[in-house]
Protein backbone atom coordinates (compact mmCIF):
# COMPACT_ATOMS: atom_id res chain seq x y z
CA UNK A 1 0.00 0.00 0.00
CA UNK A 2 1.46 3.20 -1.02
CA UNK A 3 -0.57 6.26 -1.80
CA UNK A 4 1.22 8.20 -4.54
CA UNK A 5 0.38 11.71 -5.69
CA UNK A 6 2.14 13.00 -8.77
CA UNK A 7 2.06 16.66 -9.71
CA UNK A 8 2.37 17.42 -13.41
CA UNK A 9 2.32 20.76 -15.25
CA UNK A 10 -1.00 22.42 -16.03
CA UNK A 11 -2.30 21.42 -19.41
CA UNK A 12 -0.88 17.89 -19.37
CA UNK A 13 -2.96 15.80 -21.76
CA UNK A 14 -5.47 13.39 -20.25
CA UNK A 15 -3.98 10.45 -22.16
CA UNK A 16 -0.54 11.26 -20.73
CA UNK A 17 -1.92 11.40 -17.21
CA UNK A 18 -3.64 8.04 -17.70
CA UNK A 19 -0.44 6.43 -19.01
CA UNK A 20 1.64 7.90 -16.16
CA UNK A 21 -0.86 6.59 -13.61
CA UNK A 22 -0.95 3.08 -15.04
CA UNK A 23 2.82 2.87 -15.50
CA UNK A 24 3.48 4.09 -11.95
CA UNK A 25 0.99 1.54 -10.58
CA UNK A 26 2.98 -1.14 -12.41
CA UNK A 27 6.25 0.30 -11.11
CA UNK A 28 4.92 -0.05 -7.55
CA UNK A 29 4.26 -3.74 -8.17
CA UNK A 30 7.66 -4.20 -9.81
CA UNK A 31 9.70 -2.43 -7.14
CA UNK A 32 8.04 -1.47 -3.88
CA UNK A 33 5.15 -3.76 -3.04
CA UNK A 34 5.11 -6.83 -5.25
CA UNK A 35 2.38 -8.66 -3.38
CA UNK A 36 -0.13 -5.84 -3.07
CA UNK A 37 -2.58 -4.57 -5.63
CA UNK A 38 -5.77 -3.66 -3.78
CA UNK A 39 -4.36 -0.72 -1.85
CA UNK A 40 -2.01 0.83 -4.41
CA UNK A 41 -3.39 4.31 -5.06
CA UNK A 42 -1.94 6.67 -7.66
CA UNK A 43 -3.39 10.11 -8.32
CA UNK A 44 -2.24 12.67 -10.86
CA UNK A 45 -2.91 16.36 -10.36
CA UNK A 46 -2.06 19.38 -12.43
CA UNK A 47 -0.32 22.32 -10.76
CA UNK A 48 1.17 25.61 -11.78
CA UNK A 49 4.97 25.62 -11.63
CA UNK A 50 8.20 25.26 -13.53
CA UNK A 51 9.91 21.97 -14.31
CA UNK A 52 12.85 21.68 -11.93
CA UNK A 53 11.46 24.37 -9.61
CA UNK A 54 8.87 22.45 -7.66
CA UNK A 55 7.71 20.24 -10.52
CA UNK A 56 7.26 17.40 -10.69
CA UNK A 57 6.71 16.61 -7.02
CA UNK A 58 5.86 13.03 -6.15
CA UNK A 59 4.55 12.24 -2.68
CA UNK A 60 4.64 8.61 -1.52
CA UNK A 61 2.78 7.78 1.70
CA UNK A 62 3.35 4.26 2.98
CA UNK A 63 3.83 2.03 5.98
CA UNK A 64 7.42 1.59 7.24
CA UNK A 65 9.50 -1.40 6.26
CA UNK A 66 10.68 -0.94 2.68
CA UNK A 67 14.40 -1.18 2.18
CA UNK A 68 16.19 1.83 0.66
CA UNK A 69 16.83 -0.24 -2.47
CA UNK A 70 13.09 -0.69 -3.05
CA UNK A 71 12.48 3.04 -2.64
CA UNK A 72 15.34 3.90 -4.99
CA UNK A 73 14.00 1.46 -7.59
CA UNK A 74 10.58 3.13 -7.40
CA UNK A 75 12.10 6.60 -7.73
CA UNK A 76 14.09 5.48 -10.78
CA UNK A 77 11.00 3.88 -12.34
CA UNK A 78 8.87 7.00 -11.81
CA UNK A 79 11.62 9.18 -13.24
CA UNK A 80 11.78 6.93 -16.32
CA UNK A 81 7.99 7.15 -16.79
CA UNK A 82 8.08 10.96 -16.58
CA UNK A 83 11.06 11.16 -18.93
CA UNK A 84 9.31 8.94 -21.47
CA UNK A 85 5.90 10.58 -21.21
CA UNK A 86 6.70 14.27 -20.56
CA UNK A 87 10.42 14.54 -21.45
CA UNK A 88 11.26 15.51 -17.85
CA UNK A 89 14.87 14.93 -16.85
CA UNK A 90 15.30 12.59 -13.85
CA UNK A 91 17.28 15.26 -11.94
CA UNK A 92 14.14 17.45 -11.99
CA UNK A 93 12.00 14.81 -10.26
CA UNK A 94 11.54 15.30 -6.50
CA UNK A 95 10.16 12.37 -4.52
CA UNK A 96 9.10 12.67 -0.90
CA UNK A 97 8.51 9.49 1.11
CA UNK A 98 6.38 9.70 4.25
CA UNK A 99 6.20 6.61 6.43
CA UNK A 100 3.29 6.32 8.83
CA UNK A 101 2.90 3.29 11.13
CA UNK A 102 0.26 0.78 10.05
CA UNK A 103 -2.31 1.85 12.70
CA UNK A 104 -2.35 5.25 10.95
CA UNK A 105 -3.63 3.69 7.70
CA UNK A 106 -7.28 2.66 7.45
CA UNK A 107 -9.42 1.21 4.72
CA UNK A 108 -13.02 0.20 5.18
CA UNK A 109 -12.78 1.32 8.81
CA UNK A 110 -10.03 -1.20 9.57
CA UNK A 111 -6.35 -0.39 10.14
CA UNK A 112 -3.90 -2.03 7.76
CA UNK A 113 -1.45 -4.62 9.05
CA UNK A 114 2.29 -4.02 9.27
CA UNK A 115 3.97 -4.23 5.90
CA UNK A 116 6.13 -7.30 5.24
CA UNK A 117 7.94 -8.32 2.05
CA UNK A 118 6.16 -10.75 -0.26
CA UNK A 119 8.69 -13.50 0.49
CA UNK A 120 7.92 -13.53 4.24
Amino acid sequence: MPVIRIEVPEGTALNSKKRIREEVKQAVLDTLAPKETKYDYVAIREVFGEIGDGLPLIEVDLRPGREPERKKALVDAIAAVLKNELQINPEDVYVLFRETPAPGHYTGGTPLQEWVPADR
